[in-house]
């Protein structure tokens, strides 16, 4: 099967009335106030494109997104930005949108990959006959990554009702798009000054939950109780059953073992879980997080004691799985593409040697493409998701009481 067809759009805004500016000073049928964002089509120019969105982990939060798109520019000089004579120009600058998407054999709708904004073009000259610019991107998180806020108020709330208060407050003013969860943990009144991401990745702490950028440019905010799957969506495997693969790893080691869980919010104590039984195997090994925003000491303690159970064992799991999409029919390249963070999704491998198969139910934690004209690759980082969810009812997977956790 034929890989995806790529499409690479970036939004120049020429048009834009500004004061004092010698191009775009002038109100006329090119200079309109407000302008206006058109995605212009460069695939024809593209050599390749490489995405990382996620985190490495789920202990970590969500990392801003990136994506690197290289383009050839020898014919015309036409992505430089100090061509004046080029077709883009003045539109060529930081923080104009980006939008990197694909279509898959016999679809009309394309399928997103990244969505965001430049943060740097980069010309090359690797000899006198060639010139090559490199794109640097970040998703929306560089925008609020970019936000310093003084004295920011907001009252007592469920953790999804502060983010949207804090996205919506007059120093803040996000204008893109959003999926807000209510939430399920009350966070305090807060009167905050400094970095508007990281007071925001503080209430994702603070819930347990995920605060990510989608594909499409779309800012979520997903609760405890959301941010887990409870089925897999899609499912891979190595013995032709299902969706395949070119590779997937399995640590077993000590970077997810905490038997002391040490939490504190502001303005309560530390609320700490131990487990003696993890210390006598594995040593003493310390989590801890400060400044949560929670608005009880018994909420952070609840968090704690769930944040143990998680974490004080060495379980088997897988961490990544890489694959090349073109070699799956275009119905799986679709279930493929369409996976977003938090997703589920099973993994089977049969171990040569061993006989019998593993098969780990996962969260997808983190998706990373690298494409060219000879390739498209995706590597997903995932978590083991019966070591991450919560214990529910009539739920053949996550159902049991001896292995999953209770909710708090």
């Amino acid at each position: 099967m034929a890989a995806p067809t790529l499409r690479v759009r970036f939004g120049f805004v020429p048009n834009v009335f500004t004061l004092d500016d010698a191009i775009r000073g002038t109100l006329s049928t090119s200079n309109v106030l407000g302008g206006s964002i058109t995605l212009t089509d460069v695939t024809s120019f593209v050599q390749s494109v490489s995405i990382n969105r996620g985190r490495s982990r789920d202990l970590n939060s969500f990392s801003s997104g990136s994506c690197v798109i290289n383009l050839e520019n020898s014919a015309d000089g036409r992505f430089n930005p100090a061509n004046a004579s080029g077709p883009y120009f003045p539109g060529i600058e930081p923080l104009i949108e980006v939008v990197v998407d694909c279509l898959v054999a016999g679809e009309s709708t394309y399928t997103n990959l990244f969505t965001g904004f430049v943060t740097d073009w980069l010309t090359q000259y690797p000899n006198k006959t060639t010139s090559k610019v490199q794109v640097s991107c970040s998703d929306a998180f560089v925008k609020l990554a970019n936000i310093e806020v003084s004295s920011l108020s907001a009252s007592s709330s469920p953790s999804g009702t502060m983010i949207s208060s804090i996205l919506s407050n007059a120093q803040v003013q996000f204008s893109g798009t959003s999926s807000i969860d209510t939430g399920i943990s009350t966070m305090q009144s807060i009167n905050k000054s400094g970095n508007v991401l990281a007071l925001l990745q503080e209430i994702e702490k603070s819930e347990n939950g995920a605060f990510f950028v989608g594909a499409d440019g779309t800012l979520n905010f997903r609760d405890r109780h959301s941010s887990f799957a409870t089925t897999s969506t899609v499912i891979f495997s190595d013995d032709g059953s299902n969706i395949p693969y070119l590779e997937v790893n399995q640590p077993v080691d000590d970077d997810l073992i905490f038997n002391v869980i040490n939490l504190k919010r502001d303005g309560g104590s530390v609320q700490s879980a131990i487990d003696l039984a993890s210390q006598s195997k594995y040593l003493k090994r310390v989590f801890e997080r400060s400044n949560l925003l929670n608005s009880t000491d018994s909420d952070v303690l609840a968090a704690a004691e769930y944040l143990l159970a998680k974490y004080k064992d060495a379980l088997p799991r897988f961490s990544s799985m890489v694959l090349n999409i073109d070699t799956l029919s275009a119905a799986n390249q679709l279930s493929v593409l369409g996976l977003e963070m938090n997703d589920g999704i099973k993994i089977e491998i049969t171990p040569p040697g061993e006989g019998s198969q593993i098969a780990r139910e996962s969260v997808v934690d983190g998706v990373s493409f690298a494409i060219s004209p000879d390739d498209f690759v995706i590597r997903f980082n995932v978590s083991d998701a019966q070591n991450v969810a919560f214990f529910r009812l009539d739920s053949a997977v996550y159902g049991q009481l001896d292995d999953d956790r209770l909710s708090y």
